[in-house]
């Protein structure tokens, strides 16, 4: 099974509010993204404003390994700004469903296939790779639909991206849809939001019914309640696909990324966040200190990050041990006193602490 990464920090994570992306820090974070092994990166939207558009052609001139797609609307002004760029990739989109139509573009579908046959052409005419976005598509009727997938058939489009662009569906039907929709033989691409909590369900059923490629953005990041998490793809595309991306890299970029926008990473979001792996419970300390995988799919090294041990009331034999031989003091009498005392304290004890209670105690006992 196939299953590649199209990361959108640099678009559809710009669109966070707050958030605007200076030309050196799409260059950057683009690099980043190479180096992780994305094999697509969309560098953004170069029709927004000039330092988007600067930053966009900054990025296409660093050579990378990552294939780079710019984003479009139909229309022929903006495949013009991507020619500009000189990306071979454009990612176009229009909505074709019959509110859209008739209420955002006061259109007709034939109208609307009309200009989706224009821009293609003219976008296909200037040597471009395109992967096209029938926006809103989980919402589209199933008819209007199959008359542009009939279009990106004729006209040999490079790629087709399912969007649930309201993160409302339901991952069976996500599942069905993307089933249909690769029937028609184009490469298919999922662009799945978050606004119900299901972008990542829904991306993982959208490969098993065909799709290839996912888009992603660090830390999930983008409108709304964002996308499709990158480290939480990378990962899941290596436990279960067998995919070779540098997990190891993740944890800095998400860092530099809440850097930058100033978007705080939740301490429980998995494989990136501070609670990651970090260990509380006596029970799970003291299978993890004989053998992480009772308690870590993967191990905390894989990804650059350390396993960590909590120290509370909830604390056992084996989380004192752990951290007194760490300090070369295996004295079972001290570790005895120093649990009872950690359990009758209520405080949170740092490793420090607990050394240097571990010496009072053992004065005393001596």
């Amino acid at each position: 099974m196939s299953i590649e990464i199209l990361d959108s920090t640099l678009r559809e994570g710009e669109q966070s509010p707050g958030v605007n992306f200076t030309p050196e820090q799409r260059v950057e974070i683009a690099i980043a993204l190479d180096e992780i092994g994305v094999e697509y990166i969309e560098a953004g939207h170069p029709s927004v404003s000039e330092d988007v558009f600067r930053g966009i052609k900054d990025v296409v001139e660093q050579g990378l390994k990552a294939n780079i797609l710019v984003h479009s609307r139909a229309k022929r002004e903006d495949i013009d700004m991507v020619l500009r760029t000189e990306a071979p990739w454009i990612g176009m989109f229009f909505c074709v469903s019959s509110h859209c139509l008739k209420m955002r573009f006061g259109i007709t579908l034939e109208e609307a296939k009309r200009r989706i046959v224009d821009t293609i052409e003219y976008a296909k005419a200037h040597g471009l790779k395109i992967r096209f976005t029938p926006e809103d598509t989980t919402r589209t009727e199933w008819e209007n639909l199959a008359n542009v997938l009939e279009i990106l058939r004729e006209l040999k489009v490079d790629r087709v991206s399912v969007a649930d662009t309201t993160g409302v569906a339901h991952p069976v039907e996500f599942y069905n849809l993307v089933k249909k929709v690769a029937k028609y033989g184009v490469a298919v691409h999922v662009h799945c939001h978050n606004d119900l909590g299901l972008a990542f369900a829904n991306a993982l059923m959208g490969i098993e019914a065909g799709a290839i490629v996912v888009d992603t953005t660090v830390n999930g990041i983008g409108e709304r309640c964002g996308i499709v998490d990158l480290a939480q793809m990378a990962t899941i595309a290596r436990y279960r696909y067998g995919k070779k991306y540098k997990l190891d890299k993740l944890y800095l970029l998400s860092k530099r990324i809440e850097e930058i926008t100033g978007i705080a990473v939740e301490k429980h979001h998995p494989i990136v966040g501070e609670h990651a792996f970090v260990h509380k419970a006596g029970l799970h300390v003291a299978a993890v200190v004989k053998d992480p995988s009772f308690y870590e799919f993967m191990p905390a090294e894989m990804f650059g990050r350390e396993r960590k041990i909590y120290v509370d009331k909830y604390a056992g034999r084996a989380t004192v041990e752990y951290y007194l031989n760490r300090a070369g003091l295996k004295n079972g009498k001290v570790v005895k006193e120093l649990l009872a005392r950690i359990k009758s304290s209520g405080r949170v004890y740092t490793p420090a602490m607990l050394v240097e209670e571990a010496r009072k105690i053992e004065r005393e006992v001596i």
